[in-house]
C-alpha cells in the first residue's frame, strides 16, 4: 500500500515537471528570444543569455558557461524537489502510521462491546 502511494507521488511530482518541459519547445523558445545590443551590435539571444565584452569582442557568453548556468539552475529545482518528496514521504509514513493505530483501537473497542 505504501509502494503505490509512493510511485503515484513520484509520478506526479515527475509529470508536474515533466509538463513543463514539454511546454518549453523548440518553437516556444524560438519565439522568445530577443534583440540585445552593445556597442552598436545586436544579438538575437534568449532573455537570460548576458552578452559581455570580453578580450575586446562583444558577444553572447559562450555556449557552455550558459548551459553550466542553467544546470545549476536545474540542479537546485531538482534538489528541491527531492526535499518536498522526502517531505511528503514522512507525512505519508505518519498518516499510515496514525491509520494503523486507530485501525487497531478500533477493533479493541469493538471487541470490548
Amino acid at each position: 500500500m505504501v509502494q503505490w502511494r509512493l510511485a503515484a507521488l513520484i509520478s506526479l511530482s515527475l509529470g508536474l515537471c515533466a509538463g513543463r518541459a514539454m511546454a518549453e519547445t523548440p518553437s516556444s523558445q524560438a519565439s522568445s528570444t530577443v534583440v540585445k545590443k552593445k556597442d552598436g551590435l545586436r544579438f538575437n539571444v534568449p532573455p537570460d543569455w548576458p552578452v559581455e565584452e570580453r578580450n575586446g569582442a562583444v558577444g553572447p557568453i559562450p555556449i557552455e558557461e550558459y548551459l553550466g548556468r542553467k544546470f545549476s539552475s536545474l540542479e537546485s529545482r531538482l534538489r528541491v524537489l527531492e526535499q518536498q518528496v522526502s517531505a511528503f514521504e514522512l507525512r505519508l509514513r505518519v498518516l499510515e502510521e496514525d491509520a494503523k493505530k486507530s485501525s487497531r483501537g478500533g477493533l479493541r473497542s469493538g471487541e470490548q462491546q
